[in-house]
């Protein structure tokens, strides 16, 4: 819920940013910064800061502190993968019957029987020392 609301106030900051710096009259007219004059300076003295400046100023500082607080996992819910503790719920692999080649080839029409009775004839193979 408080996510929603943060976000709201951030794209609302968002617009309202957006408009008054639009609005926001021009320092110097555009001849001014290609001569060589230097009848105003950028960073010159600013007077009394004007209600579209003061607003301007206001939705900037919201805006940050808002995308701050989003970055937050806490605010958002969200958490990291590799951070979790949680186990795996994975089925184990059953071990199956072994068959033997023969019984393989046989198909479905061999009974299990006849499977074990060819295993029984076969001579086994002794380890290796």
């Amino acid at each position: 819920m408080l996510s929603y609301i943060l976000y709201t106030l951030f794209i609302l900051s968002c617009i309202v940013l957006i408009v008054f710096v639009l609005l926001q009259p021009g320092k110097s007219d555009a001849g001014a910064l290609f001569s060589s004059s230097v009848s105003s300076t950028a960073f010159g003295p600013r007077g009394t800061a004007s209600v579209l400046a003061k607003v301007t100023i206001g939705a900037a500082a919201c805006f940050m502190l808002i995308a701050l607080m989003l970055s937050l996992p806490v605010v958002t819910g969200s958490h990291s993968v590799l951070q979790s503790t949680a186990p795996e719920n994975l089925p184990s692999p059953q071990a199956s019957p072994e068959q033997s080649p023969a019984s393989e080839g046989a198909g479905a029409t061999a009974s299990p029987e006849a499977g074990k009775s060819s295993e029984a004839e076969k001579p086994q193979a002794s380890p290796a020392k």
